[in-house]
């Protein structure tokens, strides 16, 4: 994640949210769906976002109940100002054959989504039984229309419905 941090598209090196401060409230401007949480493709134009925090996947800890703080409350205000978030996801490719593949996914590129807005957000219980914050979000219309096949969703954190 350290190019987009170079290119000026996401700032945070480790974290999947990225958020600034705008006239006191903490918001989101970005978002990187990696396959590090178990995020949802409904459709090209709709996610599901896992919020951040508690997945000992990411930091080795005890799984912990994800708390309205930080990226998740920078998304939770994004929803409620009706303010545009960029969304990039992240496809896993082999590094020796550079195609797309379901095993031994070694290198992760990035893509640009586009924006979307954080339409709802709920909690549930997630993978270790912890409490989730998940972010319904839905691409701006207008934009251009990005083709990108089932095969690119190779990370099995990753659940396509469609």
């Amino acid at each position: 994640m350290a190019e987009l941090n170079v290119i000026g598209l996401h700032h945070q090196y480790y974290n999947g949210i990225d958020y600034m401060k705008k006239d006191g409230k903490t918001m989101a401007t970005s978002i990187v769906a990696s396959g590090r949480y178990a995020n949802i493709v409904e459709s090209s134009d709709v996610l599901i976002y896992s919020g951040h925090g508690g997945n000992p996947r990411v930091i080795i800890n005890q799984p912990q109940d994800q708390k309205l703080e930080r990226g998740n409350l920078a998304l939770k205000n994004s929803m409620e100002a009706k303010t545009p978030v960029r969304v990039i996801r992240g496809f896993k490719f082999s590094k020796s054959s550079n195609k797309l593949t379901s095993t031994s996914c070694k290198n992760t590129r990035y893509v640009y989504d586009g924006l979307y807005y954080v339409h709802d957000f709920w909690q549930e219980r997630g993978r270790f039984d912890k409490l989730v914050f998940m972010f319904y979000m839905k691409r701006i219309l207008g934009q251009p229309k990005l083709a990108w096949p089932k095969q690119l969703m190779c990370e099995k954190n990753i659940m396509f419905k469609g």
